[in-house]
């Protein structure tokens, strides 16, 4: 989420608040109301020009000065917008507890200042406090209606990791601007996606298959959706669509998905040239691996497998921080022992054990790989291990 495009939405509140919003003028009850007025005019005017030179000693100076010729009472209109414009140099000079304090005044007066809920949100941004961010920016749409901010709130839910949260607000973003607006549909589908709505998702993405700058990525992510949804078929459609575009994506990984499509969709031949592919070209060349070998193993092709789970094996050899993932080495033990490589297979499978990786089928291999090794001690300790195990 680029919450530098938060900051930056958001950041034009102080600004707005500060320099904009117009201090409403008293009603009069006296004769000399009139002087009153001008001279709140007066101090407030001077405080916009020293905010404008970013001068804000002078601006507080003659805010102060406002302040004493602003009645609460009778004006608390105005008295809220002074609040409020204190509260934005409270911003600017880093006092943002205090900022609050006086944005909790001016909602007190005025409930319906939408600045103070803007300013509000861009001091929440900061913090990282996306949540109470969020619920201000939108009580700021609410007064103002100015329903183009829904994506900055989209936005802050997203980072506050309130996906279906983002999702709404975003709809909201979408309706407000059109269709006219075309990043807004991809995007809506993009939500929809990592809310697992697959099937409204690709429906979305496939209004942009065509089109020349979203194109690429709307295959891959029809791709993604239909995988999701079991629809293998329709997924390896798609990345095959999406690679004949000839557009790379640094983080995508095509080949990898559409191996595991093929793989799910029996057909491990296919399945291994794209792992294999994935392993040269793409991210995750660990995960491609595994499948590789796995591939190579249901298709007989035992040397190949092993290959592809050695060279898994060799990669975590001295890396303390990673852990390998302990079905590697019970495939490699399955192949190695198709292989008559039956002390690689026994030591492969004692890794398992000592990991307490599927106990009772991992005792139940090694006592098959003892029986070939004519070892048949250790074949009945196994075999009374299974039964222990076995449920």
């Amino acid at each position: 989420m680029k919450m530098r495009m938060v900051r930056k939405l958001l950041a034009m509140a102080m600004a707005v608040c500060l320099l904009l919003t117009a201090v409403p003028a008293m009603a009069e009850t006296a004769a000399d109301t009139a002087a009153m007025e001008q001279k709140l005019d007066a101090a407030f005017t001077l405080a916009q020009n020293a905010s404008k030179k970013e001068d804000w000693a002078t601006a507080r100076k003659y805010l102060n000065i406002a302040f004493a010729y602003c009645d609460r009472q009778s004006n608390p209109t105005a008295f809220a917008v002074l609040l409020l414009k204190q509260a934005c140099l409270d911003v600017i000079e880093g006092d943002n507890d205090i900022a609050l304090l006086a944005l909790d005044a001016a909602l007190t007066v005025d409930p319906d200042l939408a600045d103070a809920y803007r300013v509000r949100a861009e001091i929440y941004t900061g913090a990282g406090n996306f949540a109470d961010a969020a619920a201000n920016l939108e009580k700021y749409i609410e007064l103002s209606q100015n329903t183009a901010l829904y994506e900055t709130v989209a936005q802050l839910h997203e980072a506050n990791g309130d996906m279906a949260a983002a999702e709404a607000a975003y709809e909201k973003y979408a309706a407000a601007v059109g269709e006219d607006d075309r990043d807004a549909g991809f995007q809506l589908g993009y939500y929809r996606m990592n809310n697992q709505k697959y099937e409204e998702a690709a429906e979305a993405f496939q209004a942009y298959a065509e089109d020349e700058t979203y194109g690429a990525g709307a295959l891959y992510n029809i791709g993604m959706c239909r995988m999701n949804l079991g629809d293998y078929a329709a997924a390896i459609e798609a990345f095959t669509a999406f690679e004949e575009k000839g557009v790379v994506f640094a983080d995508l990984t095509p080949c990898y998905y559409r191996g595991y499509c093929y793989y799910m969709s029996g057909d491990p031949a296919n399945a291994a040239d794209d792992f294999a592919r994935s392993v040269e070209t793409e991210s995750n060349a660990d995960q491609a691996r595994f499948f590789l070998g796995i591939c190579k193993m249901d298709q007989g092709e035992y040397e190949a497998a092993v290959a592809a789970f050695d060279e898994l094996v060799n990669a975590y050899e001295g890396q303390e921080e990673l852990t390998l993932n302990d079905a590697v080495y019970k495939f490699r033990a399955v192949c190695n022992a198709q292989l008559g490589n039956l002390e690689q297979a026994v030591q492969d499978l004692t890794v398992c054990i000592d990991h307490g990786y599927e106990l009772a089928d991992t005792y139940y291999q090694r006592s098959q790989v003892y029986a070939a090794m004519g070892d048949a001690e250790s074949q009945e300790k196994d075999m009374q291990e299974f039964m222990r195990y076995a449920k």
